[in-house]
């Protein structure tokens, strides 16, 4: 049996930090190289796919903070016509990484987590965190909480794969 490559493409630091604690301290979800990539605002090329192995596992984790699609449309249809993509997983944050964080841990305000001053340097604290892991055992963390909610408006029509890649 052949073993599953996967892609992460996130929107910013903050969603690395996350996904690559989640996938290699936490072991909660599947393990695979992470590129920060905005697919909602950039159109995913060639070149940048150049690096992906045959049967490769692509994972789109986008905001939908943002009424606009149509670059995330084009690149879904890109990505399905590349080669060297298996399939394509879709996990949009409603609405965004810092409610997804609120909604898993117990916390009721995304400053909490880091002990930031502020909203602001929330994302910049998260980045630079050494101790990832142990802040979110320490807030208890819950992977079922997280990545578990389906966008409304007009990002209704990309269902959240994420079962797909939580062990």
């Amino acid at each position: 049996m052949s073993k599953n490559i996967y892609h992460f493409f996130v929107e910013g630091e903050g969603e690395r930090a996350i996904i690559n604690t989640l996938k290699t301290d936490l072991q909660c979800i599947q393990a695979g190289k992470v590129d920060v990539f905005n697919v909602i605002q950039n159109k995913l090329n060639k070149n940048i796919l150049m690096k992906l192995k045959p049967g490769t596992i692509v994972i789109l984790v986008f905001d939908t903070d943002k009424d606009e699609t149509d670059i995330l449309d084009y690149n879904l249809h890109f990505l399905k016509k590349q080669s060297n993509v298996k399939k394509v997983i879709i996990i949009p944050e409603v609405k965004n990484l810092e409610d997804e964080l609120v909604r898993s841990c117990n916390i009721t305000n995304v400053k909490e987590l880091m002990k930031s001053k502020s909203n602001s340097e929330y994302k910049s604290d998260l980045a630079k965190c050494k101790n990832l892991k142990q802040v979110l055992i320490n807030h208890h963390f819950d992977i079922n909480s997280f990545w578990n909610q389906n966008p409304k408006g007009v990002f209704t029509k990309y269902k959240n794969d994420s079962n797909l890649i939580k062990k």
